[in-house]
């Protein structure tokens, strides 16, 4: 029987990288929000608005899990909603200005993720490295 640790060293990685996040995040006054509330504000910055099921999605979680979240970023002052004005179900949510000002400071934290992640990787091994990765996913 074939085994190695790789799933195990992915997990860990991901454990490790999520700790240096809640980190950064801290320095930029962060404590109280969680790694999913981040991706909620990173898919605004990223589309300025969106629906809930949008944000679902986009983050790949339940819309149940994203409308608890977002209630909580909403109660912080990070972002608000608004009825969609082409289906009354359905509300469309936007950054606040509060919200806004954290785009620097996200867009700094993903580019020392970045660097950290691939230091000392050539180009060339990082998208063997991605091409893996990516069939590995697909192989689940």
């Amino acid at each position: 029987m074939n085994t190695d640790n790789t799933i195990n060293l992915i997990g860990r990685i991901q454990d490790k990288s999520n700790k240096y996040l809640l980190k950064e995040m801290e320095k930029l006054g962060l404590q109280n929000i969680a790694l999913s509330h981040a991706d909620i504000l990173a898919a605004l910055f990223k589309y300025e608005e969106a629906t809930m099921t949008e944000i679902a999605d986009t983050i790949h979680r339940e819309r149940s899990t994203v409308t608890t979240l977002v209630s909580k970023l909403i109660n912080l002052g990070y972002i608000s909603s608004k009825k969609d004005p082409h289906d009354s179900r359905s509300s469309i949510i936007f950054l606040t200005e509060k919200g806004l000002k954290l785009k620097t400071g996200f867009d700094e934290i993903s580019q020392k993720l970045y660097e950290r992640e691939y230091k000392g990787i050539s180009d060339e091994d990082k998208e063997v490295f991605k091409r893996v990765l990516k069939k590995i996913y697909d192989n689940f």
